[in-house]
């Protein structure tokens, strides 16, 4: 079963207590490659699940601080501006706590047959709270460097009514935590020119569940068998990232920040599975001996964060005014097939699954007034192109191109500065039904519809 994942985790009717062991592993291989392959989009998130809200003014700029950079979370959007900071220390905390909801409705015909369950579902109301922390140091004219942290992959869906949602064998709850720590030091030969080396160092946790369905009865109805759990943690990875931030005049900057791919190795992470008595005789005697003979399964396979190159440039307009566009691209053209390999004591299961994704884009504007000396106000833009192919849109992972629309407040003291933001993220309305046509890889077709509010606070403190 190469280039594609299974229509749905669904075990065939068992016609006997005595099947051959053969049969049982066919049956499972069945249920994990829908089950667990499936937590791989969980990494292909230049859209869904990657966050850019890494700090509080940027966030209220749209983003587009690649040649501003002109705090501590210079450290995530480019490190060169750590070259133009106070000379000293400077630490900065930043928090974006996200409200996400996603909605579904059901495609008729074939995944209504396929997939039985509720008509519609919503997503529940979680709070995650992608963060960023600072600290940079600057020497004099021509060093300075830092270190951060950040959660720029740190989200997850969660459906409601998991019982009964017409899409619980393909996934109920999906999370993932991609933590960085990103230190980088910055030369500066003269002063309107900073240039920064880097690196990523990575550690990415995940998990997913679903419900593992029986077809059972006349009126297509589905009795849920068995709850399937993957938790994994990969090893640290790492990459390496590089920065320009040039000043040509007083009024205008420009910057380049480079990230590059990570490559996170999941090495034997544990996938459980748990038998739900159904009441059915027939059916519970079936599922009880496949839960037997594997009760746990190892994970393993290489799953990529892919390089992402920011271009921008800032223009002082007027005395009060500066306006800043930023261009980001994320190489996902790379994210093609991942491979996978299931193991349990006695067994080796190998699995290669379809993703195609093509490259990801994202425009950011944003524009900044300094209302009086010690007070600015800001607004953004964000025009984002989503990477994923529409056959890959599930409900692990329901992304589509999206608009952002941002704006905040700073606060400027001696030696404090402190920030509030807010984002609405705005994504459009997306079918993987076209032309009547379906074309989900699981065969779980439908319509997704989703949003997600963001209020960002930072606060920086210079010494």
């Amino acid at each position: 079963m190469n280039n594609q994942r299974m229509p749905g985790a669904n075990i065939d009717s068992v016609e006997a207590r005595g099947e051959e062991r053969e049969v049982h592993l066919r049956r499972l291989r069945g249920l994990i490659v829908s089950a667990l392959l499936l937590a791989t989009p969980l990494v292909a998130m230049a859209g869904g699940f990657n966050i850019y809200e890494m700090g509080g003014r940027a966030t209220a700029l749209g983003g587009a601080f690649t040649a501003t950079a002109d705090d501590p979370s210079a450290i995530f959007y480019n490190p060169a501006g750590t070259a133009f900071l106070h000379r000293g220390w400077e630490v900065s905390l930043n928090v974006s706590p996200t409200f996400p909801n996603n909605k579904f409705a059901r495609a008729s015909g074939v995944t209504e047959r396929l997939y039985p369950g509720d008509a519609t579902g919503e997503t529940k109301d979680n709070i995650f709270f992608p963060s960023g922390a600072y600290i940079t140091y600057r020497r004099d004219e021509h060093w300075s460097g830092g270190f951060g942290f950040f959660t720029p992959f740190g989200l997850g869906v969660e459906w409601q009514n998991q019982d009964t949602f017409s899409g619980r064998s393909v996934a109920t709850n999906s999370q993932i935590q991609g933590l960085y720590f990103s230190p980088v030091i910055t030369y500066s030969p003269e002063p309107s020119f900073a240039m920064s080396v880097g690196a990523n160092f990575v550690k990415t946790s995940l998990t997913l569940e679903n419900i593992a369905t029986q077809p059972f009865g006349t009126n297509n109805d589905a009795l849920n068998i068995m709850n399937v759990k993957l938790d994994g943690s990969a090893n640290w990875a790492a990459s390496a990232s590089a920065a320009i931030l040039w000043k040509p005049t007083e009024k205008m900057n420009f910057g380049i920040n480079y990230k590059g791919g990570v490559t996170n190795e999941f090495e034997n992470e544990g996938a459980s599975f748990t038998q739900i008595m159904t009441g059915v005789s027939s059916i519970d005697d079936a599922v009880a001996p496949l839960v037997a003979a594997y009760d746990r399964m190892d994970v393993s396979g290489k799953l990529n964060f892919p390089a992402i190159v920011s271009t921008g440039a800032r223009i002082q307009a007027t005395e009060n005014l500066a306006l800043m566009a930023d261009f980001v691209w994320f190489d996902w053209s790379s994210f093609r097939n991942v491979n996978l390999e299931l193991a349990s004591d006695t067994d080796t299961l190998s699995e290669q699954l379809r993703e195609d994704y093509t490259d990801g884009q994202a425009w950011r504007f944003g524009g900044e007034y300094q209302i009086t000396p010690s007070l600015r106000g800001m607004a953004g833009l964000v025009i984002d192109n989503s990477p994923q192919p529409v056959g890959s849109v599930s409900p692990i992972l329901p992304d589509a191109d999206r608009i952002d629309y941002s704006f905040g407040f700073t606060y400027t003291a001696e030696h404090f500065e402190l920030t509030a933001a807010y984002m609405l993220v705005n994504f459009d309305e997306r079918s993987t039904v076209v032309d009547g046509v379906g074309h989900s890889y699981d065969g779980f077709d439908g319509s997704y519809d989703s949003v997600a509010h963001i209020p960002s606070v930072g606060a920086t403190y210079h010494f």
